[in-house]
């Protein structure tokens, strides 16, 4: 693994300024960890652009109250702890990486590797993101002083980014392209994937709320009323009308840390490794009926979704 930071110490420099520096800015609007935030912001189709950036920067420099859209206040505010965060980040770089794999092995199979480039940029609210690619990138600016946190969501990315076989890669991309898998995967398929990796952060022991808010103690009491969207959306997949409207509403995160989490306490990894490797969301999701009904406890399935969904995973 390697931390990229290639382009901080330009935001950094920018951030720190009194006013609004017209020269810095476009060293900053042109820098890599800006060109990974803008592409990102237009993949999850948010109306963001280099105008309305530079519109929030300038009411940032002259109002040191306001709070933008894309979180540069709190980078501002907090600039001296955000550039021992970063100095930390480079010369720890090896220790962290040690800690962040001894994680993400407890719940991930010694022979698959993961070996991403962590690239750091600043701006807007998400954590990070990565999806079966060879970068992890992460969002230092939401970890300000708490690098503790940003090590657990490291191991949450790097899980994303474990190394797949092209093959099974195509396997995959060729069962999504059909229905009903397509819809399938995109429930049971995504709610795994995003549920293992919470495990990976959090492990079966949840104790701290994400910094950003996709686990939280709160989500986890009103899990039964995600459990009722996922059940709506998984009936309207078995009439054969698949709700995205629906579907995207989906916890992925509660539903999927559940789940993972009640696999785990009883079967440990192997079960799991049928995503993990695989992409095979057929046997946990069996095995995990098959714990509630063994344990008498509540899938979170309705009687009809817990049928079919048995039914189909034979």
């Amino acid at each position: 693994m390697k931390v990229i930071t290639d382009g901080i110490d330009i935001i950094i420099d920018f951030l720190k300024e009194s006013n609004f520096n017209e020269k810095k800015f476009k060293d900053y609007i042109s820098s890599p960890q800006m060109k990974i935030f803008l592409k990102h912001e237009k993949r999850l189709k948010r109306d963001t652009n280099k105008k309305k950036i530079k519109n929030e920067l300038k009411r940032v420099f002259l109002n040191e109250k306001y709070d933008d859209d894309y979180g540069f206040s709190i980078l501002k505010r907090n600039i001296v702890q955000l550039e021992k965060d970063i100095n930390y980040i480079k010369e720890n770089e090896r220790e962290i990486f040690e800690r962040v794999c001894i994680q993400v092995y407890e719940y991930l199979p010694k022979n698959i590797e993961v070996d991403p480039n962590i690239i750091i940029y600043l701006g807007g609210f998400d954590g990070g993101f990565a999806t079966f690619t060879k970068d992890v990138y992460v969002n230092i600016g939401r970890y300000i002083g708490n690098l503790k946190e940003f090590e657990k969501l490291l191991a949450h990315e790097c899980y994303h980014a474990r190394k797949i076989p092209f093959k099974r890669k195509v396997s995959l991309f060729f069962k999504m392209s059909f229905y009903p898998e397509k819809a399938m995967y995109d429930t049971l398929g995504r709610i795994l994937e995003e549920g293992i990796a919470c495990l990976v952060q959090h492990g079966v022991n949840f104790c701290n709320d994400d910094p950003i808010g996709t686990l939280t103690s709160r989500d986890m009491l009103l899990s039964k009323e995600y459990f009722e969207i996922l059940n709506e959306s998984l009936l309207s997949i078995k009439n054969e009308n698949p709700d995205y409207n629906l579907i995207c509403k989906i916890n992925l995160y509660v539903l999927g840390y559940i789940i993972s989490k009640t696999i785990y306490k009883h079967k440990g990894i192997v079960v799991l490794n049928e995503w993990t490797i695989n992409f095979n969301y057929k046997d946990p999701i069996k095995t995990y009926i098959d714990i509630c009904r063994d344990k008498d406890i509540s899938s979170g399935f309705s009687t009809e979704v817990e049928e079919w969904l048995y039914v189909i995973s034979k």
